[in-house]
């Protein structure tokens, strides 16, 4: 809706940009609230998972789309060189970003032998605020936008020409379901669920489990009312609800080992 924020010497700054990084330091301050143990490691863990989320973030999408250029590559060859590029690295992608992120820590935790699990739970509350805030860039930016709706939707969104960030892909001056706004406040409302898990279960692995079935199928619902057929789509489902599917699976999985070994509901 408002991709320029305001320009600092001759520059722009992006509402999404921005919103990014005050989901950034708005999950740092949750860690901090949450955090009773002071490991100083937690501060370096985090700095390497935004490290390995970005990288993700940017990768998922090219990876995604190989099997679509070579289906089609006698079309994607003819495409200019400017056009291929947007196909290919046209958006980050919040999956790839997870995945990437918690490889990064899986593998710095585990080189330098510090636990995974309590920083795991101590990450997944401040991950849905950060994600939260991301999604509300997304909205600013124009991006990730619902499938067409009556106007009197009550959760519609008229995005006018030119206000967005690429005018020529987002339908202009039609009511669009705004499921970024519809992801955010859920995602918030996860946080929320996610901090009270916490302060009963933290370091048993359990909320960070619960944050990956719930989002799973969050994700998974609200990909049904997306707009926006660049995410990529394979046969029935999308690419995230295959990643929801497999992350909803593996995390009910961990659940159930979990309770088996542990006394966390008593």
């Amino acid at each position: 809706m408002y991709p320029i924020l305001f320009e600092v010497f001759g520059r722009h700054v992006s509402t999404y940009g921005l919103l990014i990084v005050l989901g950034a330091v708005a999950a740092w301050f949750v860690i901090k609230a949450l955090d009773k143990s002071k490991d100083k490691n937690i501060s370096l863990v985090f700095l390497i998972c935004i490290c390995g989320g970005l990288i993700g973030a940017f990768l998922l999408r090219p990876i995604t789309r190989i099997p679509e250029i070579i289906i089609h590559w006698e079309h994607f060859r003819q495409m200019p060189a400017r056009v291929a590029l947007s196909f290919i690295f046209g958006e980050i992608v919040f999956y790839g970003g997870l995945i990437g992120g918690v490889t990064a820590m899986l593998i710095f935790c585990k080189s330098y032998k510090i636990r995974i699990l309590p920083i795991a739970d101590l990450f997944a509350p401040a991950l849905a605020v950060a994600h939260g805030f991301g999604r509300i860039g997304c909205f600013f930016g124009g991006c990730c936008y619902g499938i067409q709706v009556h106007p009197s939707h009550p959760v519609a969104v008229i995005f006018p020409a030119g206000a967005v960030s690429t005018p020529t892909s987002i339908p202009s001056g039609i009511p669009l379901l705004a499921t970024q706004l519809i992801e955010a406040v859920s995602l918030f409302l996860i946080a929320t669920v996610l901090i009270i898990i916490y302060k009963k279960t933290a370091g048993t692995g359990l909320t960070v489990c619960i944050y990956g079935i719930l989002y799973s199928i969050l994700r998974f619902i609200l990909e049904f009312y997306r707009g926006d057929g660049a995410r990529g789509v394979y046969g029935v489902f999308s690419v995230s609800q295959y990643i929801s599917m497999v992350l909803f699976v593996v995390c009910v999985g961990m659940v159930i080992l979990i309770l088996k070994r542990t006394d966390t509901l008593k």
